[in-house]
């Protein structure tokens, strides 16, 4: 399980999602909806960041 947290105008965000794929989508679009910090922690603790320039 992938899990995707970030923050916005009301608090945490924090949401799960099978796939690397999946997860990396739904870390875009939380950004292009305006939320900070976002980041995706994979099952092994590996922390994914590199979609943030690709949402910019």
């Amino acid at each position: 399980m992938f899990e995707i947290s970030g923050f916005d105008t009301a608090g945490v965000v924090s949401l799960k999602r099978l796939s690397l794929a999946a997860a990396l989508k739904k870390a875009k679009e939380l950004i292009a909806d305006g939320c900070w910090d976002v980041r995706v922690v994979g099952p092994g603790g590996q922390v994914y960041t590199s979609f943030e320039e690709q949402a910019a």
